[in-house]
């Protein structure tokens, strides 16, 4: 069972998502969000202290649950494979990141992207090499996605491990 504050947490930011689809987000008040979600500003300020708050917690969430949900787990040797799961995965959610684009907060994915492959590292050329890729992965994925994702993921991967056999 989840508790209250992770449900509240979670009723926000879905409120946001929601909000963010009719209106603009620099157009959106916290009393927008909580009358949305149906909490109280207390339950707001005690759980988040911006609207930027409520999307990162909304992008960790989305990752966390992809993670446990496919049993992600990056491995190098099946490289191809991993990008056509994680391309998979932001197709689905290609609304959120239309989303966030929108809003000018598209960079918010870019640093999902850092944060987990950059946990990988074990030393310094590891972090170096984690954040080469996911610069790489990210940039195909803004470029995608501003496109209207129109390749799919397994023509992604392709042309993704090509370039690393160049």
């Amino acid at each position: 069972m989840e508790l209250r504050s992770e449900l509240s947490k979670k009723y926000i930011s879905e409120a946001l998502i929601y909000l963010m689809r009719k209106k603009d987000f620099a157009d959106i008040t916290n009393k927008d969000i909580t009358d949305k979600a149906g909490l109280s500003h207390i339950t707001y300020y005690r759980n988040f202290s911006s609207k930027e708050d409520i999307i990162k917690y909304y992008l960790d969430d989305i990752t966390n649950e992809f993670i446990k949900k496919k049993k992600v787990n990056y491995n190098p040797n099946y490289f191809k494979e991993y990008i056509i799961t994680l391309f998979t995965h932001l197709k689905e959610q290609e609304e959120i990141g239309l989303l966030l684009y929108k809003a000018n907060l598209i960079h918010y994915i870019k640093d999902e992207f850092d944060k987990i492959f950059s946990n990988k590292a074990k030393n310094k050329k590891e972090e170096y090499n984690y954040y080469f890729v996911s610069g790489g992965l990210y940039n195909i994925y803004y470029n995608w996605l501003i496109s209207g994702c129109k390749e799919t993921p397994e023509e992604l991967a392709n042309m993704f491990m090509d370039f690393f056999t160049l």
